[in-house]
């Protein structure tokens, strides 16, 4: 606040010179009588004297307001001091306190007010503040610890369906990478689904040959169900598609599945032929260039063991260039994870395959169906869920398996 004094030989000329220098916001907040100074001053006439009084922008409303106001608390008792010492102006009829005086004191009492005004103005500004920033500080606090609990959750459900706890982590830091503290947390769900679902990617199925029939191998450990697998594939190919399949096998090991597969070549009404030497596959699947498909059961081994890896591979790669082939490792949801990425690495020398996953019926977390396409990078095909043939066999979804899998395995059917 500027304060300021002027004078001239009438109290309108003084506050039109302060408007002049000043502007016209100022308030008179003191009005006396003066004598001339100086050697001729008693020549001269006496002269009005006014203090004025004009406020300007504040860095720090609250501090300099109270400052302002103990200096006009100041300049009330320089006034009421003065007065004491000053000639009086005429005083009025009823011989009251000067007018001067009266006025001054109204101006003063006016600028207490506003000042006050201000004041209590600025405290509650700064209060609603302070509150406001409480509530949105205590707002933000509380999404954060949401979206900490919602990823703690996650993490727990999907190491609980058997997801590597790598692939958990890494889901649960993409939340961290990719979502604000803001986002609801079923958009977050949202956005963990669907990048699960590209994790999965689209499944890999069977497709028909371009210039001749297509060859199906199917490989794998012994016992994970290889045999029915292949009869519900081919049974969904010769009763729903009605395409031309012939069943080989060369698993000359176990009779029973030899068997089993003729059973159903004998109820399908398709040609059945048991492979003993990669030379015999190659001139049998030379007699039927007309087929559409040619699945092909091969023997169960340890992925440990050398002679018969060796073996497979002499059946598998007879007919490179020869046909269109096709390779599925089929392999059990129900085996150990760290179990099935020695049989994923061992075939993985043999043939580019995609994945065939049995048995999702007698377990309820399937998290290495996650973990096994994310490791190999093979494509995910078919799925099996029971021995029914052909119905407990579908193409693999990775939508349904993706909610599965943020799903507590406790609470499923």
């Amino acid at each position: 606040m500027v304060i300021k004094k002027y004078q001239a030989k009438t109290e309108e000329e003084a506050v039109e010179a302060a408007k002049k220098e000043l502007g016209d916001d100022i308030t008179v907040i003191h009005s006396r009588n003066v004598k001339p100074k100086g050697f001729f001053a008693f020549l001269k006439k006496m002269q009005v004297e006014i203090t004025v009084a004009k406020e300007e922008e504040m860095d720090r409303p609250q501090n300099t307001a109270k400052e302002t106001l103990a200096q006009v608390n100041r300049l009330r008792e320089k006034a009421e001091k003065e007065n004491t010492e000053a000639p009086l102006p005429e005083r009025s009829e009823n011989n009251t306190e000067p007018k001067v005086d009266a006025a001054v004191e109204a101006k003063l009492e006016n600028i207490q007010n506003l000042l006050e005004q201000k004041l209590s103005r600025h405290s509650e500004e700064e209060k609603e503040k302070k509150t406001a920033k409480a509530a949105a500080d205590t707002q933000d606090d509380d999404k954060r610890r949401e979206l900490m609990e919602f990823r703690r959750l996650l993490y727990n459900t999907l190491v609980e369906n058997e997801v590597s706890e790598r692939v958990a982590n890494e889901l649960v830091d993409d939340i961290e990478q990719n979502c604000p503290d803001d986002m609801q947390m079923e958009h977050v769900l949202s956005h963990i689904y669907q990048k699960i679902i590209l994790k999965f990617g689209r499944p890999g199925l069977i497709s028909p040959g371009e210039k001749g029939p297509k060859v199906v191998f199917f490989i794998g450990p012994t016992g994970v169900g290889k045999t029915t697998t292949l009869a519900k594939i081919a049974s969904k190919m010769r009763l729903a598609q009605n395409k031309r399949v012939v069943l080989f096998t060369t698993d000359t090991y176990r009779i029973s599945a030899t068997d089993q597969l003729k059973t159903y070549a004998g109820i399908l009404g398709t040609p059945f032929h048991i492979i003993y030497t990669p030379e015999e596959l190659e001139e049998t699947y030379a007699k039927y260039r007309d087929a559409d498909y040619i699945l092909i059961d091969t023997a169960g081994h340890s992925h440990n063991n050398v002679e018969q890896k060796k073996d497979m591979s002499e059946f598998i790669s007879v007919l490179d260039g020869k046909a269109e082939c096709e390779y599925y490792l089929v392999v059990s949801a129900t085996t150990k994870y760290k179990d099935l990425l020695a049989i994923a690495d061992a075939y993985k020398e043999l043939a580019d395959y995609r994945l065939i996953f049995t048995k999702l019926d007698e377990t309820e977390e399937c998290g290495n169906l996650l973990n096994l396409k994310l490791h190999t990078g093979a494509s995910l095909s078919y799925v099996t869920n029971g021995q029914n043939v052909p119905d407990d066999i579908e193409e693999f979804n990775p939508q349904a398996m993706a909610r599965g899998l943020l799903t507590d395995p406790s609470s499923q059917e």
